[in-house]
């Protein structure tokens, strides 16, 4: 990775990471958008070199940082149960089941 100017680095697979007002943007070499916000540049050097990022690096000021953090966290339960641990998944069905029940006793169905 080399920087380019204050706020700009250049990656060495041709996209770059750019500061915008709500964090840290990983764009490919046409401008367009391919991760992003985060709210450090650790993250997004982190997600270039990896393709993951820690959770809890999002800056949630954005809807879009918080669809990342969504599919971010499906694609931790799906990898964890492709890894053999499918527990996580299944605690997260139960609480959506809960909170489902919870939702229907509370409007009376």
């Amino acid at each position: 990775m080399t920087r380019i100017q204050v706020g700009q680095y250049a990656v060495d697979d041709g996209r770059f990471i750019v500061k915008n007002s709500s964090g840290w943007l990983v764009v490919d070499v046409n401008g367009a958008h391919d991760f992003g916000p985060v709210s450090a540049l650790a993250a997004a050097k982190q997600y270039v070199e990896s393709g993951t990022v820690p959770l809890g690096q999002h800056n949630f000021s954005t809807a879009h940082s918080r669809r990342q953090s969504k599919k971010e966290f499906n694609a931790y339960l799906a990898s964890e149960a492709k890894n053999g641990n499918p527990m996580p998944a299944i605690l997260w069905v139960i609480v959506l089941c809960i909170i489902g029940g919870v939702v229907l006793a509370v409007r009376g169905y």
